[in-house]
């Protein structure tokens, strides 16, 4: 099993059916008719009515749900209070991309909240993309036994390896527990040049499609790679995202977009898997000079 939750929180669990399970990464259950709480309604509606995958029970999505409050409450406190589109869309959600479904809210916020509550929301996000892939013993790879590109947290850390976007859909959980608003980046395909070997660190052969974080702080939102120990907006593949392009009829890889949870009029195949969709919003202005 995962590491230990507060015991005020493992002695709720224990009330709930063993589909909650204590394992990061653990399967959501089946679908039951317990009543949800008017508090809730809307959150609950909202997650339902954007999921994926409608695999998990009603009672660990409440539970989930009401964490999720429970901590945005604290770092609301800290941080000061963030908007609800930025909550329903970017600290809400249990899935960050295509994933499968896990639950790792509140053992990533009972591991980090307590390192964080002293620092700024840019320390918080730093320090998070150092100790949550320590903590996991999960580090970069491109190709191992049992890859998958779109790890969850747990089959990341039963692995010890990701892909660049297992590893953003780690940092980006570890993000929302403690409030921190996240969501996964993307580019299809790097626009390449004609040095064969620029911006091939770290990315896939095939369109040499890449996956980073953008975190909400200080009012806007900022990039950095997962597992990378750099200040917000400055990566190594900094130079090589201001290429970009905006999307044009017929070629929409060059661009740059971030997945959302909401369902949106963009939605384009997962670069990582291209069996699957995302819904996404188109975002390269910020990165393309």
């Amino acid at each position: 099993a995962l590491g230990c939750l507060a015991q005020g929180h493992a002695a709720l669990l224990l009330l709930l059916p063993s589909v909650l399970g204590l394992r990061v990464g653990s399967k959501l259950g089946s679908k039951s008719q317990a009543p949800v709480e008017p508090s809730l309604a809307s959150d609950y509606d909202f997650i339902m009515g954007n999921a994926q995958e409608q695999t998990f029970s009603k009672e660990a999505l409440l539970e989930d749900i009401a964490l999720a409050h429970q901590y945005q409450k604290k770092s609301d406190a800290l941080w000061g209070t963030l908007d609800q589109e930025s909550f329903k869309n970017y600290v809400l959600p249990y899935q960050v991309a295509t994933e499968a479904p896990s639950k790792w809210r509140a053992e990533f916020h009972e591991k980090f909240w307590p390192e964080v509550k002293d620092k700024s929301k840019k320390e918080a996000v730093r320090f998070l993309n150092r100790a949550a892939f320590s903590y996991l013993n999960v580090s970069y790879k491109a190709d191992y036994p049992g890859h998958k590109p779109d790890q969850n947290p747990s089959e990341s850390r039963d692995l010890h390896y990701a892909s660049c976007t297992g590893l953003s859909i780690i940092l980006v959980s570890a993000c929302r527990s403690v409030g921190v608003p996240a969501r996964l980046a993307m580019t299809p395909a790097w626009v390449t040049t004609s040095q064969p070997e620029e911006g091939k660190n770290g990315l896939s052969a095939k369109d040499q499609n890449h996956s980073w974080v953008e975190v909400f702080v200080d009012g806007k939102w900022h990039y950095v790679g997962a597992s990378e120990d750099t200040a917000l907006d400055k990566t190594w593949f900094t130079a090589q995202a201001s290429k970009a392009k905006r999307r044009s009829e017929g070629d929409y890889k060059h661009s740059i977009y971030a997945v959302t949870y909401a369902k949106s009029d963009d939605t384009l195949p997962a670069p990582w898997d291209e069996s699957k969709t995302v819904n996404v919003i188109e975002v390269v202005d910020r990165y393309s000079k």
